[in-house]
């Protein structure tokens, strides 16, 4: 989920697409993909371009997936939740602690982790 996160935020442009990611390792073939891409869509930590939801993934009634190449982009909730997850200290403590925490849990945590860690160092500095 990080690593996809960001693969997001690493776009040159406003946007990126299923295609950008797969050229950052990252298949939409695959099933986990659609699985942490859901993920991503459910929290609203990217939509498409336009601000609508969804990822350009549509089933059909047999389960037989169609790909549509949609401009998505990370929103703000988005770039907080890998903002801290990029952090080192803040990464190393989800990693250890929360390993089987839900998308929530995690983003909540990382977010009061990093808010921790800049709120220490903003006090060392003053003092």
């Amino acid at each position: 989920m990080r690593g996809l996160l960001q693969a997001c935020q690493a776009s040159e442009n406003p946007t990126f697409d299923i295609e950008d990611l797969k050229a950052r390792g990252f298949d939409y073939g695959d099933p986990k993909f659609e699985f942490h891409m859901k993920i991503l869509d459910d929290q609203r930590l990217i939509e498409q371009d336009d601000g609508d939801r969804g990822f350009g993934l549509i089933k059909s009634i047999d389960g037989v997936a169609s790909w549509s190449v949609l401009p998505l982009r990370l929103t703000a909730s988005g770039h907080q939740f890998i903002e801290a997850l990029s952090n080192a200290e803040v990464w190393s403590m989800i990693k250890s602690g929360f390993k089987d925490a839900s998308i929530e849990t995690l983003r909540k945590t990382a977010l009061k982790l990093l808010d921790g860690f800049i709120s220490k160092k903003i006090n060392s500095i003053l003092e």
